[in-house]
């Protein structure tokens, strides 16, 4: 993690909300923690903005959370601005043959 652990520890439990029940599933959650000018590049090579995302995510309400099956390790944070940091990770999957996907994300305050 880079030098500012009180902003790394935030944007790695911002970032793990993302991934677990109920907060997924909160549209008011996400609506405050992603930006309006967001974009998702899907497995499929889809792109996702937070329209999108949000669309998604309160269909799929009842599914499993993705954190019900997977595990972030590798994390690492980069302090790009003050305010402003890239978090990278790998997404493995608990028990499944599924190779682990490497992960980024930019999280501004």
């Amino acid at each position: 993690m880079s030098s500012n652990t009180a902003i790394d520890h935030e944007v790695v439990a911002l970032e793990l909300a993302l991934l677990r029940a109920p907060t997924r599933h909160d549209p008011d959650f996400l609506k405050i923690v992603l930006d309006d000018d967001m974009i998702e590049f899907g497995k499929s090579g889809y792109v996702y903005d937070k329209e999108r995302i949000l669309e998604a995510l309160s269909t799929s309400n009842g599914e499993p959370a993705p954190d019900d099956l997977l595990e972030m390790t590798s994390v690492r944070t980069v302090q790009l601005a003050p305010e402003v940091v890239l978090l990278i990770y790998k997404l493995r999957s608990r028990g499944g043959p599924a190779a682990p996907s490497l992960r980024s994300s930019v999280w501004r305050r």
